[in-house]
């Protein structure tokens, strides 16, 4: 897997003196495989949930014998027990957009266990930014599961000469000249979002795993090339969503995922809008036009473990400011925790 040459010189978030922040996915090399991913499945059931009847759709890995194996399920009509949530949240998005701090948003909210779920603004597309590291973890994994010992390979960080891209909210970082395993990078990579890390592991990935697991997770397949690269907040929460039902990986290696999002520094979003007893996984992503300065974008998804009742909630934001769109991850976790407190209590 590693030894396949596929440079990687892009797929970083980067924020400059001027706060322009560029994602970027581009290769200066790329060896094209007849990889056929395996085809999934979408499997319609019917159900009845809050009186009506709803379908649902059954993610399914395919290219097995005997087995079937079960990715995540969904219901395809929204919940009628958060119908306050999402009014509240619409509401608390206006006033954002009224004040000029948002220019667009998109919220997804799923609730593990009876597949409740609701969404705003769901066919909004956005730039993925650093949330692409947790696919690129995911892969890793993967690659770990059929080849072991990988994650115990030692790389060396060598500066590239243009140097790698940073971000607004940077944290630790990785020393060029030093050697690091791949596990070590990879707590660099997500706890950090360290751009440093995420440059040696790009370089390293196996391409051809990190595009079959869209395919197997029902997404459009990235095209490798394309800067411009956006997905939704829907389709995004498939990958929190196979980490926490452990369908894709081991399920010790589905758990190092989670712990490993656990670990995440970024505090400003979804956490401060949480009271501190609260555990989450989660990761974010910025993302910033270059040749528009007034165009930056913040988002974050991530598990929310709420006592029995654990959420899956997803955020993407884009305003003028990338500083003051922290404050709209915080309200809309505030709202979103407190109501699904609420109904949890009530149900």
């Amino acid at each position: 897997m590693l030894n396949k040459k596929v440079t990687i010189k892009g797929l970083l978030v980067a924020s400059v003196a001027s706060s322009i922040v560029t994602f970027a996915i581009c290769y200066k090399a790329y060896k094209k495989s007849n990889l056929h991913a395996a085809s999934v499945t979408s499997i319609p059931e019917t159900v009845q949930s809050s009186g009506s009847s709803c379908e649902l759709t059954a993610q399914r890995l395919q290219g097995f014998k005997l087995i079937n194996p079960l990715l995540f399920a969904d219901k395809t009509c929204e919940s009628g027990n958060y119908k306050g949530l999402k009014i509240e949240l619409q509401d608390a998005i206006s006033r954002f957009k009224q004040n000029g701090i948002l220019d667009n948003a998109s919220v997804y909210i799923r609730v593990f266990g009876k597949g409740d779920f609701i969404s705003i603004n769901e066919n909004a597309m956005f730039h993925p930014g650093s949330l692409i590291k947790l696919p690129i973890l995911i892969t890793y994994l993967k690659m770990e599961e059929r080849n072991p010992g990988i994650l115990n390979k030692k790389l060396v960080f060598n500066l590239p000469k243009s140097g790698v891209p940073q971000q607004t909210y940077n944290s630790n970082q990785i020393v060029p000249g030093r050697t690091y395993s791949i596990k070590e990078l990879l707590k660099y990579m997500i706890a950090y979002s360290d751009n440093n890390a995420t440059f040696i592991l790009n370089n390293n990935v196996d391409l051809d795993a990190f595009k079959k697991m869209f395919s197997d997770f029902g997404l459009v397949v990235p095209d490798v090339h394309d800067i411009n690269y956006q997905i939704s907040a829907k389709d995004y929460s498939a990958f929190l969503k196979v980490v926490y039902n452990s369908g894709y990986l081991k399920t010790e290696d589905s758990e190092f995922i989670a712990e490993l999002l656990t670990e995440c520094d970024f505090k400003d979003g979804i956490q401060s809008g949480l009271p501190n007893s609260i555990l989450l996984a989660h990761k974010f992503g910025e993302w910033g036009d270059r040749n528009n300065p007034e165009i930056h974008q913040l988002s974050e998804s991530g598990i929310v473990y709420l006592d029995q009742t654990p959420y899956l909630l997803t955020v993407m934001t884009q305003g003028k400011d990338v500083k003051k769109l922290p404050d709209v991850l915080n309200a809309i976790s505030k709202i979103t925790y407190n109501n699904i407190k609420e109904v949890a209590v009530t149900f």
